[in-house]
């Protein structure tokens, strides 16, 4: 996977350190990942869900304290990093 929007991880982490062992392993995982479809991405990353209403890439960071939300393109080879959120931001429905 062809990964974008690395600076919102960068920024995230740079507040919430904690986060940085996580998000570090995930870029690792999804940087070397082919993955085809949603069911082997789930193999890879168990956390990881899909938003009801945009299909966005929802993946529960440190035991759900926060959230990393991406749009992920399969055939093109291609994730989105959109946002990191810590839980009270983050908004089930608007996903």
């Amino acid at each position: 996977m062809t990964i974008f929007g690395e600076a919102a991880v960068t920024a995230f982490v740079a507040k919430h350190a904690d986060a940085r062992a996580f998000l570090t392993r995930f870029l690792a995982i999804a940087g070397a990942a082919e993955w085809r479809n949603f069911p082997e991405l789930k193999q890879s990353l168990p956390s990881a869900d899909l938003g009801r209403r945009t299909r966005k890439l929802i993946i529960d960071v440190c035991h759900n304290k926060y959230r990393l939300i991406a749009e992920v393109d399969f055939e093109a080879q291609e994730l989105n990093i959109e946002q990191v959120l810590t839980h009270q931001e983050y908004n089930r429905e608007k996903l």
